[in-house]
């Protein structure tokens, strides 16, 4: 494993303890009765995490395909910096997803139905997006 991807799994890392976190927030936090109804907010908050997990392949493939099927190479410092930055895009859009739960649970009051679907998203995404060096060939 090479140093930037190390780098890259340590980014990884962090972003999905982050998850945790705001998993753990939600769960212990205490909300007031309800007032109003975040049911058509929620909706669009569904369609933006939905779009966001799209986004993130079809951004994995774009910004990282090169280094998949070993055009690209991690020795050359420019193409490490594309490593590194298509790496911290598609795990923003993942963690975007546990995001926008987090957002919905608090307007929902803490339902679990209303944020649990969206960490469950993001972390599987995190893991689909797992930056194992296996995934990398390298350059020919």
């Amino acid at each position: 494993m090479k140093q930037v991807q190390l780098l890259v799994f340590i980014i990884w890392g962090a972003l999905c303890g982050s998850l945790c976190i705001y998993a753990a927030m939600l769960s212990s936090m205490t909300f007031a009765p309800a007032k109003g109804d975040a049911k058509s907010l929620g909706q669009i908050i569904a369609l933006a995490a939905g779009s966001a997990a799209a986004l993130s392949f079809f951004l994995r493939k774009l910004l990282l395909g090169g280094f998949a099927d070993g055009v690209l190479s991690l020795d050359d410092p420019v193409q490490r910096g594309r490593f590194v930055a298509g790496n911290v895009v598609v795990f923003a859009l993942s963690e975007g997803v546990g995001v926008l739960g987090f957002v919905n649970g608090i307007l929902s009051n803490g339902k679990g139905d209303a944020w649990l679907p969206y960490m469950g998203l993001a972390l599987a995404l995190m893991l689909l997006h797992i930056p194992l060096p296996s995934r990398f060939k390298t350059a020919a």
